[in-house]
């Protein structure tokens, strides 16, 4: 009985980050299609939100009682139960997805005022700045440098919002004569690219929640390697950070849906003028 009420209560109370904490945590000790899931889950809320558990089921593979047992797994009664956290989320915290369940558009009775956008993003990449300010220590940025100075050869890696800052460093390294490649996703060889790391090389990777599996499991795989990591992310409760030699964490203080790169590029641009001068 007592395990009866822990679920209900869950299943009404549970907000989407505490829900995401518990996936992360327990995410190596799930079934592969489980992780499968859970990869999805984070990578896609607003898909688990939206559509039903035979389309999300014929999307990831698996048979929809998978996704009743990943439920259960987290203490969910069912999926419905699971799905709620996820649509809770689009009501309660993000504007342009309370419109996607709603289809509620008002945009054409009520025109968009782009200096006010313009002053909304430009004070968002301020606050993004000043935050890489306050938050990184030099020291660390030393000890970066260092890393990059005797690594024979440097991967990056980053995807979605993190692919301009990746391409911006690896741009940097290689003008600043350092040799350097991004890992290679789109052409499925990033896993091998790691696995042909040799002892000293570098991984620097990049990412922010919800975190792209791809990197986080090449992360995962240079770590199980013995390779020296170098993360940009958001928090020290990333999979990053939790798999790295070294991390800095950047643009986790400024809302918003759309969220500013400044920070990160700021921070990148700091190590390739150190290693330049």
């Amino acid at each position: 009985m007592e395990n009866v009420k822990r679920i209900e209560m869950r299943a009404g109370d549970e907000t989407f980050d505490a829900l995401r904490a518990r996936i992360r945590d327990r995410f190596d000790e799930l079934s592969p299609h489980l992780q499968r899931i859970a990869r999805e889950a984070l990578d896609q809320p607003n898909y688990f939100a939206l559509n039903t558990v035979v389309v999300i089921a014929a999307k990831l593979g698996v048979q929809p009682s998978t996704l009743i047992r990943f439920a259960k797994e987290f203490d969910y009664k069912g999926f419905t139960d699971l799905q709620q956290v996820f649509r809770l989320r689009l009501i309660e915290g993000a504007p342009a997805a309370r419109e996607q369940v709603y289809e509620h558009r008002t945009s054409l009775s009520n025109p968009v005022n782009m200096r006010t956008i313009l002053d909304e993003c430009i004070d968002g990449l301020t606050a993004s700045l000043e935050s890489t300010r306050r938050n990184t220590d030099p020291a660390d940025l030393q000890r970066a440098l260092e890393m990059i100075r005797r690594a024979p050869y440097i991967h990056v890696a980053g995807l979605r919002r993190s692919r301009p800052i990746a391409t911006y460093l690896a741009y940097g390294l290689t003008r600043a004569e350092f040799r350097c490649d991004l890992l290679n996703f789109g052409g499925g060889i990033a896993d091998q690219q790691v696995a042909n790391m040799a002892p000293d090389d570098l991984l620097i990777c990049i990412a922010f929640t919800p975190y792209a599996p791809p990197v986080v499991d090449a992360v995962r795989e240079a770590k199980l390697r013995g390779r020296e990591v170098i993360s940009i992310t958001d928090t020290p409760g990333s999979p990053l950070a939790q798999n790295s030699t070294l991390s800095f964490y950047v643009d986790n203080e400024v809302p918003g849906q759309f969220r500013p790169i400044s920070g990160a590029i700021a921070l990148v641009q700091t190590l390739i003028v150190g290693l330049t001068n």
